[in-house]
């Protein structure tokens, strides 16, 4: 199966009109990292954060920790812990970042952190590399789709 991107990925496609569009970049530490400010429209009890988009934000960190280096990976498992509510309105931060490689399978971990800095959601996950980026998107600069994907 050929993984194209057509920009309407529902975390950070350009051209989903009710998507997150979400931009990641690498920061210091080698960690994916984006800010998002949560939509109503993405609620599930009044004023918090549907715990379904808190698990997508986490899992698009840790895609775009790898996808940052080159590789094109999908998801095989992730864990979530919920620490406290996101709540509509307020900035957020993910982060995404690598804890070990391997050839094909990497493991890594996210967290969703507050306007205060407080941890409100962390993740692991497994990852499983299913092609090599045609372009260096780190150096490009890129952060955001679309990317070629081979």
């Amino acid at each position: 199966m050929d993984f194209v991107d057509d920009g309407k990925c529902f975390a950070c496609g350009r051209e989903n009109p009710i998507g997150l569009k979400l931009g990641f970049r690498l920061d210091g530490e080698g960690r994916a990292v984006a800010t998002f400010v949560p939509r109503d429209d993405l609620q599930g009890f009044s004023g918090v954060l549907h715990g379904g988009i808190v698990c997508a934000l986490m899992d698009e960190a840790m895609a775009w920790a790898l996808i940052l280096r080159g590789k094109l990976a999908v998801t095989v498992s992730l864990a979530v812990r919920f620490r406290k509510p996101v709540l509509i309105g307020g900035q957020v931060t993910v982060t995404g970042e690598v804890v070990k490689s391997g050839s094909k399978r990497h493991m890594l971990r996210a967290e969703i952190r507050d306007t205060a800095g407080e941890l409100a959601a962390e993740a692991e996950g497994t990852f499983l590399v299913v092609s090599e980026l045609e372009q260096d998107v780190a150096a490009s600069g890129a952060g955001v789709g679309p990317l070629e994907r081979g």
